[in-house]
């Protein structure tokens, strides 16, 4: 009896274990910095339909790129993204997936949904409206939305400007046609191992 139970444990540990990590993210490196603002915790499994893609740099300081300081104002607005990638493609998760981060607005998907915070993913970019992202915030970028799109049911991957125009401008200066052939590249990899 405790064989076969112990068996069960373990398997049970197994087939969670590998649900944890979904192909799609071995070579994703995320470092956790979960912050308490902005964001509304959900107790059931929600439906992630999209990934939004955002611009924000620290306008309080002489710094532009400080982490720290766009982590204090997005605390200040009591806003926050699921993730930030700073200007090396180091990725930060903020918030957990599985939660309803205030990064969205006022806003509205292709299909009509206007709840876009429920339904969406927010990656945000450290970046001003006067340069570009960088080599490696385009590279981490690619390679966080395969993986968020091996994990869930992804039907759109937007700027923010997309779903707010007029009031969002953002992701500035980015160039889709790039991110674009490194979504490309990332499929090539995956498909090699």
């Amino acid at each position: 009896m405790k064989a076969s139970m112990f068996l069960v444990v373990f398997l049970l540990v197994c087939v969670a274990g590998a649900s944890a990590k979904p192909s799609g993210c071995d070579s994703v490196h995320i470092v956790s910095r979960l912050v308490s603002w902005g964001f509304k915790s959900v107790s059931h499994p929600r439906k992630i339909e999209a990934i939004i893609i955002h611009s924000s740099y620290n306008a309080t300081t002489a710094d532009s790129f400080s982490l720290k300081g766009v982590l204090q104002e997005y605390k200040d607005a009591g806003v926050s993204p699921h993730y930030i990638i700073d200007r090396a493609g180091k990725i930060y998760r903020l918030v957990p997936d599985g939660d309803i981060a205030y990064q969205a607005g006022r806003s509205r998907l292709p299909d009509g949904t206007t709840n876009v915070n429920a339904v969406s993913i927010g990656i945000e970019i450290i970046n001003t409206t006067k340069d570009s992202p960088t080599e490696a915030q385009y590279i981490s970028l690619a390679k966080l939305v395969r993986c968020l799109e091996s994990e869930y049911p992804i039907k759109f991957v937007l700027g923010h400007k997309d779903i707010a125009p007029g009031r969002k401008t953002d992701p500035w200066n980015f160039n889709w046609k790039k991110f674009r052939a490194l979504l490309d590249e990332q499929d090539r990899v995956g498909k090699q191992n």
